[in-house]
């Protein structure tokens, strides 16, 4: 060995100590101090720094559809955005300089001056606040070390540190830095986090972005303007702040950068003054079916994580059927010609008998906006009198007979509620005497119906719809008759599904849109394939309110939806003061919800292609129409099972319940539980006016788009529609569609 290596050695022994002195007396507990220094006089010498940490490398997910397409990518970013050092502009360097290490051209990979600071404060608060890290330091602990917070490691980490500085250039310790660290939003090095939040290369970011960019390290989850953008903001003008008081930056570039605001492109409202626009997140790689995939990434995420999802080269098969999608599609985009937002259309459509979610058209403009209405965005939709046949599901399943009478009055008053609100009142006003349950169903007759919620009881009921899968529905919600109208909020994709219950013969399928994931190595993660279904109702209970549904096709408010080859039932829908407007409806093998309405839920549908007031009678039942004959073109007829009559119950307490029972037979009968015991009375609440009438009469449809097939082989009008404007049909009912 030379004089010269025995020179390092010695003057390294000496480093080593006084860092050791400095690290255990100065920041570690004095019952630390010796760990400190075995650790740093066991560390390696010069020339021995430990292998770096394996690095996870990032495999992006695929996602295909049931031909086998490839229709999104999802991936993190993980250092995949190549740079060079020429291309990291001295802005973001004096950003990082300024916030983070403001000495780190001056020591030697530990700063003495920096560890007293921070001494000084651990002992006023009393705990370890700060541990007085360089860039050297946190590229050492990126690279080499594991992220525990113990004294051995931030005392190995400060003499890797020294032994680093002396293999490295400042320059090359500072783009290995930034290049290995995280940013947030599943950027792994500076130059993914410059496409991440501003999408441009980072040799173009300016004063502002480089701040921003910088302020994000300290805490890439917490500061990032992806999670907390004002946080973000706040830090961002502390950086400006650094810089200004080193000089890096002149007065006049601190207020005019310190005045601007981050913004994200996703808000439409942006703030007064000057921005920083943040970009709206990067696309998932999605090329079509963009508010499919979304549902299917928010699953995805719950079940699996991000970093599976984003690194872990997954391959995901989902149920999206493309010649259908684009059949559902094209359907929409008929209705909605002509038209701007916010008027828009959702439509869902899934195979019953597995519950295979085959289209998912979310909204006219996925580009627009991203909230996906066939999952009823955040809020959910009232389905207004499409909710009808689940009211008529509990009265079949209590013993009550579908030619039972009942009366209809025009108006009827809620018993024992006071209020403004308690009447309520059919689409016409008309009183029709007594009527029987199908004929009230293909009229949609709003006072049978309230009353007849109050008869099987509003508690009943709403465990049924949440049975058939309508989440927003709490079994135990204090509900008043309205509810029998479609008051409470639900979405086309749980409509879709509780039909579908009625069309399997009552037994039910969780939505989904995943068939199968595998990992990397073809392992299955997730297998969805062939799953069990729950009966929900007796299949004679599920065929009846088929039976009735689909005399409202032939008979009643849904005739525009009348199929050209095949038996249909459904169900119309329209909310108060026409708000939005559905039709459901389903054959045995196919059900199809359609949402129409004003996504910010503050107009009503009037003049829309030449239907005055759109009901679901309307454009929704020709868009369904439309899809479902193209969608089942050339494939068998299917007719529905023909019911056995509901027999009456021997007593007034009715509600035989029908448990969940889990089936892969869908012909096993239901099993059927004890009475209920009891009045099962709930209180009355007062309940907003559903269902004001509008004019008795109105002129027929003079146009195209209005004229609606008289018989159930009638073809489904797809022309163009006009632009003048007239009255809807006197089928479609009006709100009680």
């Amino acid at each position: 060995m030379g004089e010269s290596s025995r020179l390092v050695r010695v003057i390294t022994g000496l480093l080593r100590l006084t860092v050791a002195v400095v690290l255990t007396i100065v920041i570690v507990p004095p019952v630390a101090a010796a760990v400190g220094i075995t650790v740093l006089l066991k560390a390696p010498l010069p020339g021995e720094l430990p292998d770096e940490r394996p690095t996870f490398e990032a495999v992006p997910s695929r996602a295909y559809d049931r031909d086998g397409n490839e229709i999104a990518v999802f991936r993190g970013f993980d250092r995949t955005v190549e740079i060079e050092p020429s291309d990291v502009p001295q802005v973001l360097i004096d950003a990082v300089v300024a916030i983070e290490d403001q000495r780190f051209y001056q020591h030697n990979g530990v700063d003495f001056e920096g560890i007293a600071r921070a001494a000084r404060t651990n002992v006023e608060v009393g705990g370890v606040a700060q541990g007085g890290s360089t860039i050297t330091q946190q590229y050492v602990k990126n690279t080499y070390l594991s992220g525990e917070q113990t004294f051995e490691r931030k005392a190995r980490e400060a003499l890797l540190a020294v032994e680093l500085e002396q293999q490295m250039t400042k320059d090359e310790i500072m783009f290995a830095y930034l290049e290995t660290s995280y940013y947030g939003a599943g950027a792994y090095g500076i130059g993914a986090a410059a496409e991440v939040y501003f999408a441009k290369p980072v040799d173009e970011l300016d004063l502002s972005e480089a701040a921003t960019l910088a302020g994000v390290l300290q805490s890439p989850t917490r500061l990032s303007p992806r999670e907390d953008i004002e946080a973000a903001d706040e830090r961002r003008r502390l950086v400006l702040q650094a810089m200004l008081d080193l000089d890096m930056i002149t007065v006049d570039q601190y207020e005019r950068q310190a005045r601007r605001t981050l913004w994200s492109a996703t808000d439409p409202t942006p703030p007064s003054g000057p921005v920083t626009v943040v970009a709206a997140p990067p696309a998932k790689g999605a090329s079509s079916y963009p508010f499919f995939v979304d549902w299917v990434e928010a699953e995805l995420l719950d079940r699996l994580g991000p970093d599976a999802l984003y690194r872990g080269g997954l391959s995901i098969y989902t149920t999206i059927d493309p010649t259908l999608q684009a059949e559902g599609e094209a359907a929409v985009a008929a209705r909605l010609a002509n038209t701007e937002s916010p008027i828009d259309m959702s439509m869902v459509s899934l195979d019953p008998r597995t519950g295979e979610v085959l289209v998912m058209v979310g909204g006219r403009d996925y580009a627009a906006s991203q909230v996906n209405l066939a999952t009823g965005g955040s809020t959910g939709f009232q389905p207004g009198s499409s909710f009808k046949p689940i009211v008529l599901a509990e009265a079949f399943r209590q013993g009550i007979p579908t030619d039972a009478l009942r009366p209809a009055p025009g108006t009827w008053v809620v018993p024992g509620c006071t209020g403004s609100k308690c009447a309520i009142t059919n689409y016409d006003g008309a009183d029709r005497g007594e009527i029987t349950l199908r004929d009230a169903t293909i009229s949609s007759v709003n006072t049978v119906y309230a009353m007849l919620i109050d008869e099987v009881s509003i508690a009943a009921t709403a465990e049924l719809a949440s049975d058939l899968g309508l989440s927003r529905i709490d079994p135990a919600g204090d509900y008043g008759p309205s509810l029998a109208l479609g008051s409470a909020e639900t979405s086309p994709l749980e409509m879709a599904s509780a039909y579908g219950t009625f069309a399997d013969r009552g037994i039910r399928y969780e939505p989904i849109g995943i068939l199968r994931v595998l990992d990397a190595d073809g392992q299955v993660l997730i297998d969805q394939q062939n799953r069990p279904g729950i009966r929900v109702l007796d299949a004679n209970v599920a065929d009846s309110v088929s039976d009735v549904l689909q005399a409202v096709v032939t008979d009643g408010t849904g005739k525009a939806a009348a199929l050209r080859d095949r038996p249909v039932a459904g169900k119309t829908g329209t909310t108060q003061s026409y708000w939005a407007a559905w039709f459901v409806g389903y054959t045995p093998s196919l059900s199809t919800a359609v949402w129409m309405g004003h996504t910010d839920g503050l107009a009503s549908l009037t003049n829309v292609n030449g239907v005055a007031r759109v009901t679901g009678g309307s454009h929704p039942a020709i868009a369904f129409a439309d899809f479902m004959n193209a969608a089942l073109a050339g494939s068998p007829v299917e007719s529905f099972v023909v019911p056995r009559p509901i027999t009456a119950p021997a007593s007034d307490t009715y509600r035989p319940l029908v448990e969940r029972t889990v089936v892969a037979d869908r012909d096993q009968p239901a099993v059927v539980g004890p009475d209920c015991s009891g009045p099962c009375e709930r209180s009355l609440v007062p309940i907003p006016d559903i269902d004001a009438p509008p004019p008795t009469t109105a002129p027929p449809p003079t146009t195209s788009s209005t004229v609606v097939p008289t018989t159930p082989g009638a073809t489904s009008p797809t022309s163009t529609p006009s632009t003048s404007t007239t009255t809807a049909s006197p089928d479609a009912q009006g709100s009680n569609g």
